[in-house]
């Protein structure tokens, strides 16, 4: 009885054992169908089995994918915004030039005029981009200049070698030459080059400017010719005013083939209005056998007006009018009034117009340009005992038009001649026995 019970007993342990072993089946295939990885930690947060825990691990993973996204794919873009700016030019292409020249100006102190001044300027490129020099240009003819290159890197230099011809000329010079480049804050720099000509003959002053006079006031002005060399002697053979017939003259010989004086004179009366004009001075000497000497004034008269001359351009247009303005002010009169003005043509009308004491304004409107107020004046009525009448003369001028001559006619019998004679000149004669096809018709091309 006692081996019965026993055997009873082992065997309902071991079906109980199994029952045990079939329930635990379930809880492992539950995590096959969770719907979403968040589970196990969720069961874990709370305090769930541990042994559900550990056999839930190897599902969890999932989360841990998007590891590799957040790291390496972000470190790309910084690489290549990194790498934007070496696509930039380097510093010495987007750099500022920038153009010195330590001694802007050179002073050749005296010099014969007939030698020639030259000078030396040095260009520096003292900025941090290419310097390149455009252009130089000098002011006048009389200077030359010559550079070995226009292009200068940063802190390189280059000479500009610059000479003056001072033939012919006299007394202070001052020449300019000015260099282009692209430098941003100087684009233009001008260079100087100045001193003073020795001529073998000089004449002192070099213009007569008389300024401004009245008509009835006298003035003159004493000129100097002279020889700067001892071994160089002239004669003054003739002087001549141009445009100025009311200036006169004298010239008297203070040393013999040395030096010569000659008093310029503006006296009598005067016409009113701005003058200028030149003497031609002619010498035996071929260092200098022409000397020229300008002359000016504006001489005043009574009353001054402004312009001196109504000045109209000829039209050839029909019916083409004009209108100017002058204005009248004392001269050398203090006080004066103008009772009437006198115009040439009836159709021409004028206003004036009182614009304060001693001063008019006249308006003239409907003035032919046309050679009808060639020669013609207005004529201003004063209350002036010594000046009764003012003239003011109108200048009628026709601009210059330069006409391109006129070819030759070609001869009418030219043209055919030429267009025959390639039909009988231009084939030769064939050689004996072979047949003459010059004029034959082409053979159509197969």
């Amino acid at each position: 009885m006692r081996k019965g019970s026993l055997l009873a007993v082992l065997l309902v342990v071991m079906i109980g054992i199994m029952g045990c072993g079939k329930s635990s089946t379930p809880t492992v295939d539950a995590p096959k169908t969770a719907p979403a990885p968040q589970v196990p930690v969720k069961d874990a947060q709370a305090g769930g089995d541990v042994g559900e825990v550990e056999e839930a691990a190897p599902v969890a993973a999932p989360p841990a994918a998007p590891a590799p996204v957040a790291v390496p794919p972000m470190a790309a873009p910084a690489q290549e915004s990194a790498a934007a700016p070496e696509a930039v030019p380097a510093p010495e292409g987007g750099g500022v030039p920038k153009l010195v020249v330590p001694n802007p100006e050179y002073n050749f102190g005296k010099l014969d005029n007939s030698e020639t001044a030259e000078c030396q300027f040095v260009l520096r490129n003292e900025g941090t981009g290419l310097l390149k020099i455009e252009n130089v240009r000098a002011s006048c003819g009389c200077t030359a200049t010559a550079l070995d290159k226009n292009e200068l890197a940063p802190g390189e230099e280059v000479v500009l070698h610059a000479s003056t011809n001072l033939k012919g000329r006299q007394g202070p010079q001052t020449k300019a030459v000015t260099v282009t480049s692209n430098d941003p804050e100087q684009p233009t720099f001008q260079l100087k080059i100045v001193g003073e000509a020795i001529a073998s003959i000089s004449i002192e002053p070099m213009a007569v400017q008389f300024g401004r006079i009245e008509d009835n006031e006298p003035r003159e002005q004493k000129v100097v010719i002279q020889s700067n060399k001892e071994d160089i002697t002239f004669k003054v053979q003739s002087a001549e005013i141009e445009d100025m017939d009311f200036i006169q003259h004298e010239i008297k010989e203070v040393e013999p083939g040395k030096k010569y004086e000659m008093i310029v004179k503006a006296a009598g009366d005067l016409p009113v209005g701005n003058h200028n004009g030149r003497f031609i001075i002619r010498t035996d000497s071929p260092e200098r056998a022409v000397i020229w000497l300008p002359v000016s004034m504006q001489v005043i008269g009574a009353l001054e007006i402004m312009p001196p001359v109504v000045n109209i351009r000829f039209s050839e247009v029909p019916d083409e009018m004009e209108q100017q303005q002058l204005s009248i002010t004392a001269g050398r009169v203090a006080e004066f009034k103008i009772n009437e003005v006198v115009v040439p043509l009836d159709t021409i009308q004028h206003e004036l117009i009182e614009a304060g004491p001693n001063a008019y304004r006249l308006r003239l409107s409907n003035m032919p340009r046309t050679d009808a107020l060639d020669g013609k004046n207005i004529i201003l009525r004063t209350n002036l005992k010594d000046t009764p009448e003012v003239e003011i003369p109108f200048n009628i001028y026709k601009p210059r038009v330069r006409q391109l001559p006129t070819p030759p006619p070609a001869p009418a019998t030219a043209a055919p001649a030429a267009a025959a004679a390639p039909a009988v000149t231009a084939v030769p004669a064939p050689p004996a026995g072979v047949e003459d096809v010059s004029n034959a018709p082409e053979k159509a091309k197969q």
